[in-house]
């Protein structure tokens, strides 16, 4: 069997519960535009693709066409808001999310963070919740050609810890993360954190938990292909 070498970790609803900041950054920049923007659009469309492609594809379903400065216009509006929503909640992580970093780091796992998240933004987030040191490096969109759905960023996580995809686990909490871990042709965890269980087992995921207690040594050496 494939040894397990590298954990491979979403940030927002994966780690922190923070997914919800960026539908309501979303929608209130759509709302502002005379667009309609839903967390079902959100949670089942467009979590993890990033402001570059979300923008002008939901404009392009109203008719509209974007320009490449009205892109990075409505981003920057996104961002913005998003930043303010971040440092004005109080951040919680996902229930044992801490623990389970632990025990996986005393088990020799090497981890990461590979999200379509801003960098700055992950960082201040890790360090909100205290659990930056346990990851090695943190891979966002900027680092692959194409973003979730597409496996491009796990596979640019893979790269860097030097391991293949096979030796790999990705944890997610979105339809298009799960979608993009088994196109990388890595084991996927689902987080249900905000999408029912089902439906994140219907779009492949190996396992799905709706927090990291739930997630017994028993059933990571099995997930894990035996550990290593």
């Amino acid at each position: 069997m494939t040894k397990i070498r590298g954990l491979i970790f979403d940030l927002d609803g994966t780690i922190t519960l923070t997914q919800q900041f960026h539908y309501q950054a979303f929608s209130q920049v759509f709302a502002k535009y005379g667009i309609t923007y839903t967390e079902n659009d959100d949670l089942y469309k467009y979590a993890g693709m990033g402001s570059g492609i979300i923008f002008p594809t939901v404009f392009a379903d109203h008719g509209l066409t974007l320009t490449p400065e009205q892109i990075k216009k409505y981003s920057d509006e996104k961002k913005e808001i998003y930043d303010k929503i971040i440092r004005s909640e109080k951040i919680e992580p996902v229930t044992g999310v801490e623990d389970f970093l632990k025990r996986m780091q005393s088990r020799g796992y090497r981890m990461c963070v590979a999200s379509g998240n801003k960098l700055e933004s992950i960082e201040y987030l890790l360090d909100a919740i205290h659990v930056r040191t346990f990851f090695e490096f943190i891979v966002t969109n900027k680092d692959a050609d194409k973003p979730k759905p597409a496996p491009d960023i796990f596979l640019a996580a893979a790269k860097k810890f030097g391991f293949e995809p096979e030796e790999c686990v990705v944890f997610e909490d979105a339809v298009n993360g799960i979608t993009a871990a088994e196109s990388a042709g890595m084991t996927s965890v689902g987080i249900a954190t905000r999408i029912p269980e089902m439906d994140l087992r219907n779009v492949g995921a190996d396992i799905v938990v709706n927090n990291y207690h739930e997630l017994s040594d028993g059933m990571i050496d099995e997930t894990l292909a035996g550990g290593i």
